[in-house]
């Protein structure tokens, strides 16, 4: 038996019969559905068979009185009163039992169930049963075809009405067909009709025909309840959801006339206005709202009660218009959204809608604007001088060459400002600087453009310049700048004499913006050379500073074969405990003519080149190998220029190192500045990622001077944040809570969220040390700790030891 039970085919067979008997199953019952379910259909079922049975009963009785009438002068009538009254109390019984059923389920009562078919299904069998016997006896007493011809045409009647009382309890028509079709197949075969097969298998047919019709209609009924079911349940969550929802929400409903006149007002809007639904209802919607615009927000769209009353009268769909009103003194502000309400002739009504509370995002995302505008400032502006920087003069001289016309490029440097800086310390150059600021400002026409570069280097975009002696406008309007600047500055008890050096060139409209600029360094380069405090306007013959740049070329070509760079290291300290964490390597050339040199004077030569490539990988190598001497806690940190990250095996030369000189890859730390990223993010972009994934730190350099935004740290990996050193130089010169203290607030606020480093540059003198410290800065560089010099594993624990005197 197991064996059979577990062969494919006769389970496969056994499953198709489930599959067949699930499907019956379907047309009197909800197998699938809950209790709760089936109970409301065998309710439903019972309701509808139960205010049928009693017409059902009376017609039946009356029908079968007359055929008795008819047949009794030829029947034999004592047996006949027993079946009487038998049939009569089966009738009333059925008919009984439907009333009572009825009346306990009636409003507030309980709900009809299979127990109450049951009983209905055994009066149905007893009354199909007599009727039948009634029906066999009467056409085996009938001796005439008259009589026999009545019972033929009674007979399916009664079949046919019996089955359509009970069309929504197929059990009880079922019953009902097989007891009189049997009888009236018994009744055929007896009477001895002519084609008595053809007869019965003709009452066959019929019977199945209206048993399938039976099921059938039986099953609509049953799909009909559970559908009314299912829409009941939807209409009761989405009760609850609208409940919940004005209750509870911070949103809220309504509904309006054409006019935009209040109709419906919910709960939350009455809580949320403080007024009562009596005096909102009949209220232009629009005149809850603020009139005049209050937030100004990027995202927005229709905006405000003007709006809202044009979308009103235009009679479409609309979503998005945003409203703002004050609610206890807050400014809250809601979008609004609707459709037009139709009549069941079409006609246009009114409105019905919801309203979205927006306030908290629309307040994140101004605070978020105006955060990206303060950022934007920062990377446009110079920290120290409030002047526009680099960046943003290079933008406004690309947007004066879309516009054409004749225009011009003047760089101004401070001349001898090293040895100010050198002499009287680096407080005084940036005092120094900020009056320079002031005094070019005020020499600057109105419509000419000033920014400061960098360092002590100024530029002017001017403009309006005549036709006709234009290079005389431009030597005139550059001696006035001189002669703005020659004014002896006093820095504390100490008179200045200022001079600068200034080269132009000019365009009209030829030239591009990079071409002028080029042009204008050159001249500039001409006037220092021509014994400073002069001006040159570009001319074609000013080639010295390329040839130089050329020879310089040549120069570094060789230098990293013979040995000619050098590093020094600047120690990078704990802000608090002031204790080395590492060092930042800085190459230094010992050139056999000009001595030993900065990287300022020939890394932009080495990038132009190319030859930044070879000296970088020296440097990094020679920085690794020098590091593998330090306490292991310290790490190494190297500068990478544009060039290098735009180099394809940038990444692979930087682990090949690694892997030679056999430093771990966390003790490295990459520095990048803004300049090189802006070149080529994409580029920087890749390798940086890939150098992280490999365990390499990152950094980005001189922060807030140059190219940086929002967008540069989330999307570059960066574990560390450089603050230019102009953020420290200026914290001397203002008081407390000034521009810049909360301009580096905001910036250790920044990394502190997106979980980076942030060190200070350029730290010179304890008070500086003590506002970045007070501001959250986590390390610090710069003099007041040494000057830059070679470092060796003795050294860096001596360099912690004396730490402690800054402090």
């Amino acid at each position: 038996m197991d064996r059979w039970c577990r062969d494919p085919e006769v389970t496969a067979m056994i499953d198709r019969i489930g599959m067949h008997w699930k499907r019956l199953r379907g047309c009197w019952a909800l197998p699938d559905a809950t209790a709760h379910v089936r109970t409301i259909l065998v309710n439903g079922q019972m309701r509808n068979l139960l205010h049928v049975v009693p017409w059902y009963v009376a017609s039946n009785i009356c029908t079968a009185g007359m055929v008795l009438y008819a047949l009794w002068p030829f029947v034999r009538r004592e047996a006949w009163p027993a079946w009487v009254a038998a049939f009569l109390l089966a009738h009333v019984a059925w008919a009984g039992h439907a009333i009572m059923a009825l009346r306990s389920a009636g409003p507030g009562g309980r709900l009809l169930g299979l127990r109450d078919m049951h009983v209905s299904a055994l009066w149905c069998a007893a009354s199909a049963v007599l009727s039948g016997i009634g029906i066999y006896v009467g056409a085996l007493q009938a001796g005439d075809d008259a009589s026999r011809l009545l019972l033929s045409a009674y007979t399916p009647g009664l079949i046919a009405a019996g089955v359509l009382v009970g069309i929504t309890t197929p059990l009880l028509s079922l019953i009902w067909l097989s007891v009189l079709t049997v009888v009236a197949c018994l009744m055929v075969a007896q009477i001895g009709y002519l084609a008595q097969g053809v007869t019965i298998a003709l009452l066959c047919c019929y019977a199945l025909i209206l048993a399938v019709a039976l099921l059938f209609a039986s099953r609509l009924f049953v799909r009909c309840i559970a559908a009314e079911q299912a829409a009941e349940q939807e209409r009761h969550i989405v009760g609850l959801l609208l409940r919940d929802f004005e209750a509870d929400a911070r949103d809220w409903l309504w509904e309006s006339n054409r006019a935009g006149e209040l109709t419906r007002v919910g709960l939350r809007l009455c809580n949320l206005l403080g007024l009562g639904q009596d005096r909102l209802l009949g209220r232009p919607l629009d005149s809850l709202f603020a009139q005049q615009r209050m937030l100004e927000v990027r995202s927005d769209g229709a905006v405000g009660a003007a709006a809202l009353r044009g979308l009103l009268a235009a009679g479409e769909p609309f979503s998005g218009v945003v409203l703002e009103a004050r609610v206890g003194g807050e400014l809250r502000s809601w979008t609004l959204s609707a459709k037009p309400l139709h009549a069941a002739d079409g006609a246009w009504t009114g409105w019905r809608g919801v309203g979205v509370d927006v306030s908290d995002a629309r307040a994140r995302e101004a605070e978020s604007s105006m955060r990206e505008q303060h950022l934007h400032y920062l990377a446009h502006h110079d920290a120290l001088t409030g002047l526009p920087n680099r960046r943003a003069f290079v933008e406004e001289a690309e947007r004066q060459q879309a516009t054409g016309g004749r225009w011009a490029v003047a760089l101004l440097d401070l001349d001898h400002f090293k040895t100010v800086n050198d002499s009287l310390g680096h407080a005084a150059g940036d005092q120094l600087l900020c009056s320079v600021a002031r005094r070019l400002r005020h020499a600057t026409r109105e419509g000419d453009a000033l920014a400061r570069l960098g360092g002590d280097e100024f530029a002017m975009l001017l403009r309006t310049l005549p036709v006709q002696g234009c290079a005389r406008e431009i030597e005139r309007r550059m001696q006035g700048l001189l002669a703005a600047l020659r004014t002896r500055e006093r820095i504390g008890d100490d008179h200045i004499d200022v001079r600068a050096s200034i080269g132009a060139s000019w365009t009209d409209g030829v030239l591009g913006a990079s071409e002028l600029l080029r042009q204008a360094d050159t001249a500039l380069y001409v006037a220092k050379n021509a014994g400073r405090d002069a001006a040159r306007l570009h001319a074609p013959g000013m080639s010295d500073r390329l040839r130089e740049r050329l020879a310089m070329v040549g120069d570094l070509a060789q230098a990293v074969a013979r040995g000619e760079f050098e590093i020094d290291y600047m120690s990078l300290r704990d802000a608090g405990s002031l204790r080395v964490q590492g060092y930042e390597a800085l190459v230094r050339w010992r050139h056999p003519r000009h001595g030993r040199l900065l990287p300022a004077s020939f890394i932009p030569v080495a990038e132009e080149s190319g030859i930044v490539v070879q000296i970088g990988l020296w440097v990094l190598e020679q920085a690794c190998r020098d590091a593998m001497s330090w306490p292991r806690h310290q790490l190494v940190a190297v500068n990478a220029s544009a060039v290098q990250l735009a180099c394809a095996s940038f990444v692979e030369d930087v682990m090949d190192v690694l892997r030679r000189v056999g430093l771990p890859p966390s003790r490295l730390e990459l520095e990048v500045t803004e300049t090189a990223l802006a070149r080529d993010a994409q580029g920087a972009r890749v390798a940086l990622q890939r150098l992280r994934t490999l365990g390499v730190r990152t950094a980005i350099d001189d922060f807030g001077v140059g190219y940086s935004s929002m967008a540069q740290l989330r999307e570059l990996p960066f574990d560390r944040i450089k603050l230019d050193q102009s953020f420290a130089a200026a914290l001397p010169h203002e008081p407390a809570g000034g521009m810049t203290q909360s301009i580096i607030a905001s910036l250790v606020l920044l990394a502190n969220n997106m979980h980076l480093d942030i060190t200070a540059e350029g730290v010179e003198q304890a008070q500086q040390l003590q506002v970045l410290r007070a501001l959250g800065c986590t390390t610090v560089q710069g003099y007041l700790f040494g000057a830059p010099a070679c470092v060796d594993g003795s050294a860096t624990d001596m360099a912690d030891a004396a730490a402690q005197r800054p402090a």
